[in-house]
């Protein structure tokens, strides 16, 4: 988890009394925080007011951080020294009580149009029904620019697969179509962190896949806190480490997909 949450603006989900307990989101880190073995940046929001966030690097910090009653581990898109140009684009397939048959057909349409536009794709489960595919950015583009190129994959999905894929956000206006959510982009925006738990029954992880995983057979209730140790001695790499690596040549991509739109 570290390498996703190095030098990353971070927001916990804490659940001191357990997942049945009340939870609450934290942005700020407290005093106890900058007097121990955290870091935080101090980044101003769309008022006046800034708050510290808390930055996570070290072993040691994430075990301060779950001693915290962290459960989640919510990250932007974006890191230091630059918190202006994210690392990656998001499109968030949510089912909603779609056929999750149907999100695995959306996400290996977008690889398609990836692959077409020559865009590479990477993917994770959401730690709840859906999944997540993340394209690496390279930190070439600002917040906005990667929330219209979001959109515009999402539009062009859309279009292929009107049957089964909406943008629509009410969900009664979806029509049990799964979301393609391209608004999980912006400045402040939040991501699961891969990796991370979700406070759900058995313990669901966020878990990185590799393409070949993306198929009829799959099934993301089998990653939990329990599996996903197991699965990460027995694999050899990071099937999603390259979101943060490498830099694709976008001026090709948007002109591949200007063909498209």
């Amino acid at each position: 988890m570290l390498p996703y949450l190095c030098d990353r603006p971070l927001v916990l989900d804490r659940y001191p009394n357990g997942i049945t307990g009340k939870s609450f989101f934290q942005k700020h880190a407290p005093d106890m925080a900058t007097a121990g073995r955290l870091r935080t940046v101090p980044i101003r929001g769309d008022g006046t007011r800034e708050i510290d966030y808390f930055l996570c690097d070290e072993p040691e910090g994430l075990l301060a951080l779950v001693n915290l009653g962290a459960i989640p581990f919510h990250v932007w898109a974006s890191r230091l020294p630059d918190l202006d140009r994210p690392d990656w684009c998001i499109l968030d397939l949510d089912p909603k009580g779609a056929p999750f048959a149907h999100v695995v057909r959306i996400a290996l349409t977008i690889r398609e149009l990836c692959e077409e536009i020559e865009m590479p794709s990477f993917i994770k489960t959401s730690g709840g029904s859906g999944l997540h595919v993340l394209l690496p950015m390279g930190r070439q583009l600002d917040h906005e620019r990667v929330r219209q190129l979001a959109e515009l994959l999402a539009r062009v999905i859309v279009e292929r697969l009107p049957d089964v894929a909406t943008t629509a956000r009410s969900i009664p206006a979806r029509k049990g179509k799964v979301y393609v959510d391209a608004l999980q982009n912006g400045r402040g925006k939040l991501l699961a962190a891969p990796y991370s738990v979700r406070p759900r029954p058995g313990a669901p992880v966020s878990t990185p896949l590799a393409w070949s995983e993306v198929g009829p057979r799959l099934d993301v209730r089998k990653f939990t806190i329990r599996s996903v140790p197991r699965r990460l001695r027995q694999r050899k790499d990071d099937p999603l480490r390259g979101v943060l690596e490498i830099r694709p040549d976008l001026a090709r991509s948007l002109a591949l997909l200007s063909e498209r739109v």
